[in-house]
């Protein structure tokens, strides 16, 4: 359905209308596409032109040699301290890890609240789970750090036993993958997406399914989960984009290298390139050195520019895949 009908849309006013909304939305678009234009045509830049002022708007010798050294980069020069591919295999490992636990956990918490609470309870759980997108996540920031460190007390120290100088027995998840997916498991924002969606569903057809002697795991299973195709879609990519995207949180609970994601080893790279010339002279040549040697085989800002891209293109096909799934899912009409 267009956004104004054909009918009368020969009449000037709203011609002048649509031309203007037209021209906004082409705004819009070519804004939003800058900065794409500029990311892709700095990584085919050669490291001296990337530094020359005023800048190109085009490359005037294209070359791929900062994507070849970027993807050979490995803990030479003492910029990565592992291949990229590891940092890649662990962003891959929480952002589908978070997905496959977050995904049916939030769909039943909301399934249950839509389908099964009745009255009262169900209005409670309703703002037990809301509850969390109302506390800023700086507030929980310190809190869940310490949980990590010392789960199930949100202590710096274990307490002991009373009575007893042994402590507590806890679960420490800081620094593996598990600090990150654990506490993405329930997402509120899911919650409403996937509550708002169950109460379209008629409580006739789950009442016929319980007649028939389905239980309520079969019956979310063949009946609701068929129809939800299309949420369960936006809410992956969302919460596919948000694990995958993250920063803060990694760099706070990971200390080990080896199971850093992307974005904090995009970071720590960044940080290399921008501590160049910023301690004594004697280091500062010797950064200069190294960032020379890089520069001459090609690699300068053009290669972080490439690890940006890099960065987005998984985002960028689950966002392919979940738009897939809206347009090819399943179209219930007999529901309205």
């Amino acid at each position: 359905m267009s956004l104004f009908p054909k009918v009368g849309r020969n009449q000037p006013g709203l011609r002048i209308t649509y031309g203007i909304v037209v021209a906004i939305l082409v705004l819009g678009v070519f804004m939003h596409l800058i900065p794409f234009y500029f990311m892709i045509v700095t990584s085919l830049k050669s490291a001296p032109e990337i530094m020359r002022i005023p800048p190109t708007l085009w490359p005037e010798q294209p070359t791929l040699k900062a994507w070849e050294l970027v993807l050979q980069i490995t803990a030479q020069n003492d910029l990565l301290r592992q291949p990229l591919s590891v940092y890649f295999v662990n962003s891959c490992l929480m952002a589908f890890g978070t997905l496959a636990l977050s995904l049916p956990i939030t769909a039943f918490a909301a399934y249950a609240n839509s389908k099964l609470q009745k009255g009262r309870g169900a209005r409670w759980s309703f703002l037990f789970f809301i509850g969390t997108l109302m506390v800023p996540a700086a507030v929980t920031l310190i809190p869940s750090f310490l949980l990590v460190r010392n789960f199930p007390f949100p202590l710096p120290q274990v307490p002991n036993i009373p009575g007893t100088e042994t402590p507590f027995p806890v679960l420490r998840t800081w620094n593996t993958a598990w600090a990150v997916i654990i506490p993405g498991v329930f997402s509120a924002f899911n919650f409403l997406l996937f509550k708002g969606f169950f109460d379209t569903i008629p409580n006739s057809i789950i009442q016929a399914a319980r007649v028939d002697g389905g239980s309520e795991f079969n019956i979310f299973r063949r009946i609701v989960l068929p129809m939800s195709i299309p949420v369960f879609a936006v809410a992956a990519y969302m919460q596919f984009s948000g694990v995958w995207d993250s920063f803060m949180w990694p760099l706070l609970v990971i200390q080990d290298p080896t199971k850093a994601p992307m974005s904090v080893a995009i970071y720590n790279l960044v940080n290399a390139f921008s501590s160049t010339g910023t301690m004594s002279s004697g280091g500062a040549f010797a950064q200069n050195e190294r960032i020379r040697a890089l520069q001459d085989a090609g690699l300068s800002w053009n290669g972080l520019v490439v690890l940006g891209i890099l960065q987005t293109i998984p985002i960028f096909l689950m966002f392919i895949v979940s738009r897939n799934y809206l347009l090819k899912g399943v179209k219930i009409r007999g529901l309205k």
